[in-house]
């Protein structure tokens, strides 16, 4: 059964059993992460682009512990505003975990889609977050471990100020197996340049210009975008791993890190940031953005051309 939804709020789609529709794909590597990814560099606010209830975190130096500090998210002409309290974290710019700093954390409010500053601010300190350096997007396509198809009408995310466009796929850490991926965009003819793939904390997992071969392209003409392709291998080594008790146990009390005291990759939603071009030569417009997606997801089984273990992932 093929189901279709228009709206956000059923972005936890309900999948029917898919056949060989990979039978057309590239030949690649196998996809796969550990926990041994770059850390996200030191910036004013991490991640730069989050969906609203989403949580961010704000750096300054003028931050003291307990202090209570408002902050305004600006989106075109709405503005809204949240307040949260100073506390003292580790740094997750720092994957040694010995450096702790007063960050203030907050959740990004349900404001409009697109570019979007923030000023955060007391009676005696304030702080700026231009609208190029931060992007509020879409809600996450939430995935689950079986052969599906999704298809997602009237989705709605959207292009930051560079032109970048934010799709988020969420559902992952409850993924074990490997996968494959597959997706387009009906009617938004973009054809794709480059692919960035942070997941919610800010750390690296993938690009398409990198040598790991878990992304791939397959140019398309036409109102449809170009197809992407996206790897993963089996997670079942990291999944056991992060169980309570494992070697890799995650922190309660800051699920950045381990138990162990090293950094954790949470890999439960992913954000592609993809950059690319009309058939004109233009670039998507700054803004909240809506088409059709279809994604498809297929599970590799021990023993298949492209199933392959974790390798020297966890470190």
């Amino acid at each position: 059964m093929r189901v279709t939804t228009t709206s956000l709020q059923k972005l936890a789609l309900a999948p029917f059993l898919a056949g060989l529709f990979f039978l057309s794909q590239p030949t690649l590597a196998r996809a796969g992460c550990g926990c041994d990814k770059p850390p996200p560099a030191p910036a004013a606010v991490i991640p730069s682009a989050a969906f609203p209830s989403m949580s961010v975190t704000l750096f300054n130096k003028s931050f003291k512990v307990g202090q209570t500090w408002n902050v305004n998210f600006q989106s075109g002409s709405t503005t809204t505003t949240v307040t949260a309290s100073v506390v003292s974290k580790r740094n997750l710019t720092d994957p040694s975990g010995t450096t702790y700093t007063p960050q203030l954390v907050v959740s990004v409010p349900n404001i409009p889609m697109g570019p979007t500053s923030i000023q955060a601010y007391t009676k005696t300190a304030s702080l700026f977050v231009p609208k190029e350096s931060f992007t509020v997007i879409g809600m996450p396509v939430v995935v689950s471990e079986q052969n599906a198809t999704y298809t997602v009408s009237n989705y709605t995310t959207a292009v930051g100020s560079d032109g970048t466009l934010y799709i988020t796929l969420g559902g992952l850490n409850n993924v074990c197996q490997a996968m494959n991926f597959r997706s387009y965009l009906k009617n938004y003819p973009l054809r794709v340049d480059n692919v960035v793939i942070p997941n919610f904390q800010g750390f690296l997992i993938d690009s398409l210009t990198t040598a790991s071969g878990y992304l791939a392209l397959t140019p398309q003409q036409g109102a449809t975008s170009d197809i992407l392709y996206y790897y993963r291998h089996s997670f079942q080594q990291y999944c056991l791993d992060h169980q309570p008790g494992g070697s890799k146990a995650v922190d309660s009390a800051d699920p950045n890190w381990h138990l162990s005291g090293t950094p954790h990759t949470d890999y439960s939603v992913l954000i592609f940031a993809i950059g690319g071009h009309f058939d004109d030569g233009s670039v998507p417009q700054a803004g909240s953005v809506t088409f059709d997606l279809r994604l498809d997801t297929k599970v590799a089984t021990n023993g298949s051309a492209w199933w392959t273990p974790e390798t020297k992932e966890e470190k």
